[in-house]
């Protein structure tokens, strides 16, 4: 789509009348999240072993150190999707994040633009997932994400709505974590599909590595969370007013982005 060109749709009002973003700021909140990735990661995909998880939340290491999010259906309360920011920790024995093997693979100047990031600047984005329910709605049981990029989720209460609006929902929940914590750069490893999906939103990355095997088919990325919010609003501005909530919430300026403008085609 061309710069500056406009949808039919309000992007914000249709997600809005069906979803809430919601800041996993209580240990209920969190509990929830962490069910929600049990039953995608150790009982849908067998991700991981759900025997280690006796109490049914799947949980790790990093959670330690990461904030996390939901997205939540209005009508029924129902938490539909989650996701976490990683941070690096206080000491150098949490100063690695999760996809940090992934980084040796992306091109040079990729590596270099993360080296010369802040460390306590940067944050991985992680367990992105989509609730079972919401899957078997989709027909897309076979992504951890739930999300193609013909996938469609019809709400009784508005008629037809697009099912890919969660992956926006979920962004905007990054950026708000991310602005109350100062965070100005994002890293991940995402489906190639997702990736392309969110590019047909206007979100992309300045930096995506090649395909690896990493639980399953993977591309790492990086970018400033300015530049991606930037080009989103030249290329987008209907998705940039959901994510940032009409420009309420917007990243710090990074100080010391040296990441570069060309964005490698997902």
């Amino acid at each position: 789509m061309p710069a500056g060109q406009q949808h039919n749709e309000n992007v914000s009002a249709i997600f809005n009348s069906v979803f809430h973003v919601e800041l996993a700021t209580s240990p209920e909140v969190v509990n929830e999240v962490f069910e929600v990735r049990y039953q995608v990661y150790c009982v849908d995909r067998h991700f991981e072993d759900p025997d280690c998880f006796l109490d049914k939340r799947e949980h790790d290491e990093y959670d330690e150190r990461s904030v996390h999010a939901l997205i939540r259906h209005k009508k029924t309360g129902d938490s539909v999707a989650t996701v976490r920011l990683v941070m690096a920790g206080d000491n150098p024995e949490q100063a690695d994040f999760p996809m940090e093997g992934c980084i040796k693979h992306m091109s040079r100047a990729a590596q270099q633009a993360i080296a010369n990031a802040p460390r306590n600047e940067i944050a991985e984005i992680s367990r992105m997932a989509v609730s079972r329910e919401f899957r078997r709605r989709l027909n897309e049981e076979q992504t951890v994400s739930g999300i193609s990029e013909t996938a469609y989720y019809c709400d009784s209460e508005n008629g037809k709505r697009a099912m890919p609006y969660i992956s926006l929902g979920l962004f905007a929940a990054i950026l708000q974590m991310s602005v109350k914590h100062g965070i100005t750069h994002w890293m991940a490893v995402m489906e190639p599909a997702q990736l392309r999906l969110l590019k047909r939103c206007g979100v992309e990355f300045d930096h995506v590595g090649p395909i690896l095997e990493y639980h399953g088919r993977r591309r790492p990325a990086f970018t400033s969370a300015t530049k991606l919010l930037d080009g989103i609003k030249r290329r987008r501005p209907d998705v940039w007013s959901l994510i940032t909530d009409s420009g309420r919430y917007l990243p710090e300026q990074p100080n010391n982005d040296h990441t570069i403008n060309e964005v490698q085609a997902a």
